[in-house]
């Protein structure tokens, strides 16, 4: 990988808008505080764009997190907190930078690879509205209907990760041409910016991803982050469960 700076019209966001899971977030207000192998989540992410000598990114938090975010992470770098979920942060990002490429980091995929990172910055071109890592899926897909359920090709699916890199005013069309029909439905945020862009007709690029850009939400997921950092084993089989490749 080369030692130039990649990436410098790029304004890295850090998306730390996952609730407190049951089970890790104890004495956390978001996922991405935990600890992990002696550092937390979001610090192992900011050491990774740094490395990556990208421009400093900044946090968006919700309103509950903001603060214990601003404590740990100290003055650098910026924690913008909103209200609202993902769509509502988005515009808020917006609203508080005019950079012209957004990088847009899940805080929850702490341990995505720099090598993923970069090749998703260097992917844009201009004919490209947006660049994403995506990645096989591996576990089988059921369609259900009336009737049952149905299987569905894997091969005809992907799973997207992070981070997601678009164009500005891409984005801000794609949060205008959300007009939803009904009144917000109570739960978490389901938008995507991604897959509402590729409704409102943007080009999107895909670079492959990555098994460690996992999203670190739960017991499970944070005893598979210390597996793949070598701080715990993978017992498993002891208690019969099938192993994948």
């Amino acid at each position: 990988m080369s030692s130039a700076p990649i990436g410098v019209a790029v304004r890295p966001v850090v998306l730390a808008l996952a609730p407190p899971a049951p089970g890790i977030s104890r004495d956390t207000a978001t996922p991405c505080l935990e600890m992990l192998g002696g550092s937390r989540l979001i610090t192992r992410l900011l050491g990774t764009i740094e490395d990556l000598r990208l421009r400093d990114p900044l946090i968006v938090a919700e309103r509950d997190a903001a603060p214990q975010l601003r404590d740990v992470l100290g003055p650098r770098p910026p924690v913008l907190a909103v209200e609202g979920g993902r769509s509502a942060a988005l515009r808020a990002v917006l609203d508080h930078v005019d950079d012209e490429l957004l990088l847009l980091h899940d805080a929850e995929r702490a341990l995505t690879p720099a090598s993923v990172i970069h090749e998703v910055v260097s992917a844009l071109g201009a004919d490209v509205d947006a660049v994403v890592p995506v990645i096989a899926l591996t576990d089988s897909v059921k369609e259900v209907r009336e009737e049952g359920l149905r299987n569905i090709d894997r091969s005809t699916l992907t799973g997207m990760q992070s981070p997601r890199l678009l164009r500005r005013e891409v984005l801000r069309r794609t949060l205008d041409g959300q007009a939803p029909a009904a009144p917000p439905r109570p739960g978490p945020d389901r938008f995507d910016e991604v897959l509402t862009a590729v409704e409102h007709g943007a080009r999107v690029r895909t670079v492959p991803g990555s098994h460690a850009g996992f999203a670190v939400l739960d017991r499970l997921s944070l005893w598979q982050a210390q597996i793949s950092l070598g701080l715990a084993r993978d017992t498993s089989h002891r208690y019969g469960i099938s192993r994948r490749g």
